[in-house]
Order: structure tokens, then C-alpha cells, then sequence
């Protein structure tokens, strides 16, 4: 039954004329089940900034400078050291992706393109070669629990810890023109965690005690040699792209062949997380959060989507029987070895349970191979005239080109991720270093009737001077780096834009002078109509006569 206790105390935290702190605890019990506990701790501090006045004094410190004063000088530093940051990240970026794409196109020229199940040739050493071919490995064992997998390129043993884990939120409202609230949430609950984690480095340690260390630490056994198609072999750095992998379902020692065929492989979208009842990773997680309205929850969506991908690229889980006694205290339960309470395995699992699952890459698997040849058929980075390395490994079938398109793919998406990413760094920075004109601003609020009008105008138009001063920078920058890495193309865009400018004002101006003619057609037109069917015998002007020439200024005299 789902019980809310909920508990707010006002702590003030001293007199402080610049902020003042107050603390509300709420403890969620027994969200997901008996044993489950969420706990959040959120502060409130207030800060009072822009030359505040009354009870609290100017300034926030007797003769000093105030809260406001002070965080704008201070962001106005961190501004230039994030403005002077974004734009070397800028700068390299353009540079990293002209010479990852010049790599790659020095790849597709020189790559020699062997036939599926091709046999290693000494006369292809030292060259850029694609190979496709099935994965071998070695025979890897874990000595601790007795796991044996044969013909495997990795083993991997996941030692985790079900303990209590601190979250962090923070978020600033700003109440009024002079006072702002900040709200720091903590949040602690528990979860099956890889490795320990120090309950002493929480804010609040009391009541979240973590064991210690688990004896049995995560580990990955790799094999010595593995082998590609007929006699190539991959090195270290082409060996850890091979990442597909299933998951091992632990049965008793002793279990029979007969025992071992039972059981039917199945997807690993069923077995996600190893938990109770056969279950892979307790599904009930996923659920425990529910009703619990938090921003911190994103975190928790994060984590689902890093799963369901990672989920994609495994093959279903394979039995396999362990060939040596468990150490004391630890049980087989649902293929996942458990030691501690008789509830580890269910959805209730208790503070200080431990698991250990297992995971393998298994030989067998076709695999794309695009990198040098060398010695005795290994396959390791091609170096690239250009001085870049280049090696891809992909599963399944692929061709030489397939392989580099889809590098390319993945270094245009780099680029552009890390242009956006120095771009909102230089804004971050811009607002930063106009934090100081702000703050002189505020001040401007004191002003009777249009104080804060005023301010208001002068803070729009120092947000716009500043966003559009970030672009002019960002935009600087990346054309200055093009100009020194992509010289060539830096110039022809150059040209091309110059090219288009002069065509347009050329239009323009020719444009401009035929409706300057037709204008002053039209008006001549129009004069001469009006002047027609006057009391002036014709012409343009009053004072014209027939023929065209000027009539005499002469007025009669008047006779009485």
C-alpha cells in the first residue's frame, strides 16, 4: 500500500542578508513493493540580488559588494573562459572533420576488395584490404563461479550491488525583480549498481548506508587470438568493436545434455534485466518509478532507451552449465548466481544483495573487415597518406563502400553535433559576459513609473546585441578554420558568394535606373495631358505658346 509521508522544516540557516535556506524532506515508502524506499531531501535558499533595499540593506555584506554584484563579475569571467573554450572546439571541429574526411576518401582509393572466404596473401602486406569472413575465438572461463563457454571472443561478468544512489536537481525561479529562489533536490533510492558506491559522499549519508565492495568485481576475458575468415586475425583495437553479444543463462553443475537442450534460446527483449522468477533484470524496475512526479525522472528514461538499444545488437541468451561448485552463500536463481537475502531474485530485493550475470560474443558471427594487412595475416589500423588512421569493423555482409559511406555518415553527424554544441557553449558564454551590464541595469528599476520599462527595453536590446554577436563569432570561426583547413573550398564559396553579391547589386542598380526612367516618363506624360486641355494653347508650360516657344511676360494695362 502506498503510504506518503511528507514533513517540511523551516530551518532558517542564520541571518545572512544575501540568502536565506529552508529544507523540505519527503519520503515516498514502499513504492514498488515491500523494501523499496525512494527518499528526497530538496532545499530552498533565497538570493537577493540588484541592489536590494529595506530590512535586508543594500548590499549584502557591510561595505562590500552585493549577491548580484558579485555573480556578475564571477559569471563574466567563466563567460570568457566558456566564450575562449566553444571557440577552440569550433576551430578544431572543422579540422577534425576535414581530415577524418580526406582519410576516408584516401580509404576508398586505395582499398583492395578481397572475396568472401579469400585466403590471407603475403602479397597483399601493408595494404588496406576488406575482408568478410565468420569470427573464431578461444576457449575463456570464469575460475570464481565455473563458467566455461567454448569458441568465444569475449566473456563478461557483471558484478552488481543493490544499494542507494543520490540524484542531484537543482533549479533556480526568480520570484521577483530582487529575490530568487533555488530549489536543490536530493533524491535517493535504491538500484542494482555496478561497483560501490560511498554512502559518505551523499549529502545526507544518514539512513543510506551502502555496503562495502562486493568480493567478486565486473571483469572481461578476451581471447588471445581471433581469427577472420581463412588466416586473418584482428588486433586488440579490432577486436573491441566486436560487440554483439547474448546472455549466458547459468544451470546447476551436473545438468545433463538433455537438460541443456530444454531450454529454448529467447529474445533478449524478455529477459532485460535479471530478475525474479527467470526474469533478466527485474522488468518491475522499469515500473517502480511510476506515480512519482519528478523532473529527475528523465534520468530513468534515459536509461530504458540506453537498454532497449543496447538490447538491439544481442543475440538470444544461451544456456550453459557451470563446472565447478559455487562459492559459499551464492545460488543459481533464474540463470543469475544471487548471495544475500532470500528476496534477492524478486522484485523486493533488499540493501547489500548481490548478482553476477554473465554475457558472451560468441565466435561464429560474419563480420566486415576494412583495415591493413599485416604480419602473418593481422589485421590492424591502416594509416592513411594523410597521417589519419582508419579501421571499420561492422556485422554482417558489407562492401568496401557501404562501409566508408556509412563512416562518413557517422563523422558528418559528429560535425554537426559538435557545431551545435559550441555553438549554445558561446551563447551560454555571451550571457555570461553581459551578466555585469544587467546588473547595472537593475539598478535602473528604481526609477519611478518607467524604471522598470526602461530596464526591460535595455536587457532586450543587450540580449539581441549578444545573440547576435554569438552568431557574427560562431560563424567567424568556422569560416576562418575552413580558410586554413579547407582553403580551397573556403575560396570558391568566397568567389561565389562575391560573384552573387555583385550580380544582385548590378540587377538592383540597373533596375533602379529603368524605374527612375519610367517614372520620369510617366510624369512628363502626365504633364503634358494636363497642360492639353488647359486654358495655355498647349505646350508643357503655361508661359509656351503655340509654336512651341516662350510667350512675352507682358500684362496689359487697366483702363478705368
Amino acid at each position: 500500500m502506498l503510504a506518503k509521508i511528507t514533513d517540511e522544516i523551516q530551518i532558517r540557516v542564520g541571518h545572512c542578508h544575501t540568502h536565506a535556506r529552508t529544507m523540505t524532506a519527503v519520503g515516498l515508502r514502499n513504492r514498488r513493493g515491500g523494501g523499496v524506499n525512494s527518499h528526497t531531501i530538496t532545499e530552498t535558499a533565497y538570493e537577493f540580488t540588484g541592489g536590494r533595499r529595506g530590512r535586508y540593506g543594500r548590499r549584502g555584506v557591510a561595505g562590500g559588494a552585493s549577491s548580484g554584484e558579485t555573480n556578475a563579475c564571477c559569471g563574466f569571467l567563466v563567460g570568457l573562459v566558456f566564450f575562449a573554450a566553444s571557440t577552440a572546439l569550433l576551430w578544431w571541429n572543422e579540422g577534425e572533420a576535414v581530415a577524418v574526411y580526406t582519410s576516408l576518401k584516401e580509404a576508398r582509393d586505395a582499398v583492395v576488395a578481397l572475396p568472401e572466404g579469400a585466403r590471407a596473401s603475403s602479397g597483399n602486406k601493408g595494404s588496406l584490404v576488406h575482408v568478410v569472413g565468420a569470427t573464431s575465438g578461444d576457449t575463456l572461463a570464469d575460475p570464481d563461479f565455473g563458467v566455461v563457454y567454448p569458441d568465444a571472443v569475449k566473456l563478461t561478468r557483471k558484478s552488481e550491488t543493490y544499494q542507494w544512489v543520490e540524484r542531484t536537481h537543482k533549479r533556480r525561479i526568480r520570484e521577483d525583480e530582487h529575490r530568487t529562489r533555488v530549489e536543490t533536490s536530493y533524491t535517493y533510492d535504491t538500484r542494482w549498481r555496478e561497483g560501490s558506491i560511498r554512502s559518505s559522499n551523499f549529502r545526507y549519508p544518514h539512513g543510506h548506508a551502502n555496503p562495502g565492495p562486493s568480493p567478486f568485481d565486473s571483469r572481461t576475458y578476451v581471447a588471445r587470438e581471433v581469427g577472420v575468415g581463412d588466416g586473418f586475425t584482428l588486433t586488440p583495437t579490432l577486436v573491441d568493436e566486436l560487440d554483439r553479444a547474448h546472455n549466458v543463462r547459468l544451470l546447476p553443475m551436473g545438468a545433463s545434455e538433455r537438460d541443456r537442450n530444454g531450454w529454448e534460446p529467447r529474445d533478449p527483449r524478455q529477459i532485460a534485466g535479471r530478475g525474479g522468477d527467470g526474469d533478466v533484470g527485474c522488468p518491475a524496475d522499469r515500473h517502480r518509478r511510476k506515480g512519482i512526479i519528478d523532473d529527475d525522472d528523465d534520468d530513468d528514461d534515459e536509461d530504458e532507451d540506453e537498454d532497449r538499444f543496447a538490447l538491439e545488437s544481442r543475440l538470444p541468451e544461451m544456456p550453459v552449465a557451470i563446472r565447478a561448485p559455487l562459492p559459499d552463500g551464492w545460488t543459481i536463481r533464474g540463470g543469475v548466481v544471487y548471495s544475500g537475502s532470500d528476496s534477492a531474485a524478486t522484485t523486493s530485493p533488499l540493501v547489500g544483495d548481490r548478482r553476477v550475470a554473465f554475457s558472451a560474443v560468441p565466435g561464429k558471427q560474419t563480420v566486415s573487415v576494412l583495415a591493413k594487412q599485416g604480419k602473418n595475416g593481422s589485421l590492424r589500423p591502416w594509416t592513411s597518406p594523410s597521417g589519419r588512421r582508419v579501421a571499420i569493423v561492422r556485422h554482417g555482409r558489407q562492401s568496401p563502400n557501404e562501409m566508408i559511406a556509412s563512416a562518413e555518415r557517422a563523422n558528418a553527424w559528429k560535425t554537426w553535433g559538435l557545431r551545435a554544441l559550441g555553438f549554445i557553449v558561446m551563447i551560454i558564454a555571451s550571457a555570461l559576459i553581459v551578466s555585469p551590464v544587467r546588473e547595472i541595469v537593475s539598478y535602473l528599476r528604481w526609477i519611478p513609473l518607467v524604471g522598470g520599462f526602461a530596464a526591460g527595453v535595455v536587457n532586450l536590446g543587450v540580449s539581441m546585441a549578444a545573440a547576435t554577436a554569438t552568431v557574427v563569432c560562431a560563424c567567424g570561426v568556422i569560416g576562418t578554420s575552413w580558410l586554413a583547413h579547407r582553403p580551397a573550398l573556403a575560396y570558391t564559396l568566397f568567389a561565389v558568394s562575391a560573384g552573387s553579391y555583385a550580380w544582385a547589386w548590378a540587377s538592383g542598380s540597373r533596375r533602379r535606373e529603368a524605374e527612375r526612367a519610367a517614372d520620369a516618363y510617366e510624369r512628363r506624360s502626365t504633364n503634358g495631358a494636363g497642360d492639353g486641355g488647359g486654358d495655355s494653347p498647349g505646350g508643357d508650360s503655361p508661359h509656351e505658346g503655340r509654336d512651341g516657344g516662350p510667350e512675352p511676360d507682358y500684362t496689359p494695362p487697366h483702363l478705368d
